[in-house]
């Protein structure tokens, strides 16, 4: 879908149906194709999760043009299958319900809403395992670390990467606070919807909390740019090692000094590796869907 979104913009939209990580590809797809027309009246593209935002001069570059050429890109990169995507892994580690997450949890509970049902003893950690319908919160944590997290958007606060997983088995999703936050530690990770995200500050927020990991902002060096300070690049992946939280800590403390040895490896992405996924998983994500789906129907929405 194609939306006038001011004097010298164009919003394209990919299905506002759900959350599928496909449709990022698509916006990938778009991105791509951009880049190689010739850059006369073109002035940016801004990447969402499913959408594109298209800047453009029209003094330059007429509106129609421009939206025909747009429909074309399109329909030219529709069969995502040959896609390849340029991506970095990034390990990060993270220490589940730790103690600062609890405490923001807990703020929560005593100054803003006691009555919440995501908040018990100081966590929503039991929250997620029962709205997912796992056994325990040990299996949640095993889902949660076996696959891979696409970086498919930053944004909202600065630097704030939302990550979704490559294994469509996994389908962990939450409902978030109402009403938000008015505090969350910087490097927290929390979910809302099918969503992960990692707090770059502290902040304001409505995501159900349940571990933390590294600043994911570094300090600005001399003559840096902006995007230099963020760790995350959209594309992305993410892969989430369980440490300690006094591990974490010692980790943390060297993210600080400067000191930290980032874990970030160059590796394209093949986009058929995940629709082979869908096709060999077909039968266990239908399984799996159902099962979150009575699951969160018992549980009570914040």
């Amino acid at each position: 879908m194609l939306r006038q979104a001011g004097d010298h913009q164009v919003l394209v939209e990919f299905d506002a149906g759900e959350a599928d990580v496909r449709l990022n590809f698509r916006v990938h797809a778009l991105l791509q194709g951009l880049e190689a027309l010739p850059a006369v009246g073109l002035r940016e593209a801004v990447p969402g999760f499913r959408s594109v935002m298209v800047s453009y001069d029209p003094a330059v570059l007429d509106r129609e043009d421009l939206l025909d050429e747009l429909l074309a890109l399109d329909a030219a990169t529709s069969d995502l299958r040959d896609l390849v995507l340029p991506s970095r892994i990034i390990e990060l580690p993270i220490a589940f319900d730790d103690e600062l997450t609890r405490e923001a949890v807990n703020r929560y509970r005593i100054t803003t809403r006691m009555d919440a049902p995501n908040v018990r003893e100081r966590s929503n950690t039991d929250y997620i395992v029962q709205y997912n319908g796992f056994p325990d919160r040990e299996e949640f944590f095993r889902t949660f670390l076996e696959p891979e997290w696409w970086c498919a958007s930053i944004g909202f606060f600065p630097g704030l990467p939302s990550l979704f997983s490559l294994d469509p088995r996994t389908q962990l999703s939450a409902p978030k606070y109402n009403p938000s936050r008015m505090w969350t530690p910087e490097g927290a990770v929390g979910i809302g919807g099918p969503a992960i995200v990692l707090y770059p500050m502290e902040s304001p927020g409505a995501y159900q909390l349940f571990g933390r990991t590294l600043a994911i902002r570094r300090p600005a060096a001399p003559g840096s740019t902006v995007e230099d300070s963020h760790v995350f690049r959209i594309g992305d992946r993410v892969r989430f090692v369980r440490v300690t939280e006094n591990e974490l800590l010692t980790m943390r403390r060297a993210v600080h000094e400067g000191s930290y040895a980032w874990k970030i490896e160059d590796a394209d992405y093949v986009v058929s590796t995940y629709l082979d996924d869908l096709e060999r998983h077909a039968d266990a994500i239908k399984h799996i869907a159902k099962q979150r789906a009575r699951a969160a129907a018992d549980v009570e929405i914040p």
